[in-house]
């Protein structure tokens, strides 16, 4: 049973996935609920998240997502790490094979009002405050406090998000979509 359910959850969340291409309104919609129904715990509604953002599959319950988030393309969010089974081969312990693997397993819990950039790596134990931005390709762990602006690997918090905000609204730089 738990295979045909795997099965159809695949199916259904590879259709979701295509509605983007038709209806972002309607994407978002249909992948928060399927996001919902498999674990994820989302608060409010998230502005957007790519269909290739990965999610890892191990407790999707250990990710909680806040309000009006957007999440751009190719980002993860890893709960699991089992380099510590390595680590303990490393000082003679004897882990089996096959079964017994060690693990750890934490929660990530991103802020209300985040923009994750591309290919951000989100590490087992975040916690994103915030109104928090985290440029392209960085890795995250660890806390991040309420509007910080994020970038690098390993992330350094360069700035805070209502300078960045009245620079560019003094610039006026920025389009507005229609």
């Amino acid at each position: 049973m738990n295979k045909i359910r795997k099965i159809f959850s695949v199916i259904q969340r590879w259709l979701v996935k295509k509605l983007v291409y038709v209806d972002d309104g309607l994407y978002m919609k249909y992948y928060t609920n399927y996001l919902r129904k498999i674990g994820v715990v989302i608060h409010g509604t998230p502005k957007f998240i790519s269909p290739d953002a990965y999610f890892d599959g191990t407790d999707y319950s250990k990710i909680v997502i806040g309000d009006n988030v957007t999440i751009s393309r190719e980002v993860m969010f890893l709960t699991h790490d089992y380099s510590i089974t390595s680590a303990l081969a490393s000082i003679g312990e004897k882990i089996p094979r096959g079964g017994g693997e060690v693990f750890f397993l934490k929660d990530i819990t991103i802020g209300e009002n985040c923009f994750i950039g591309a290919r951000v790596s989100i590490l087992p134990g975040t916690s994103i405050g915030d109104n928090v931005i985290i440029g392209t390709c960085s890795v995250v762990k660890g806390k991040i406090p309420n509007n910080s602006i994020v970038v690098g690997n390993p992330y350094e918090i360069i700035g805070k998000t209502d300078a960045y905000a009245m620079l560019h609204k003094k610039k006026n730089d920025y389009l507005i979509e229609k």
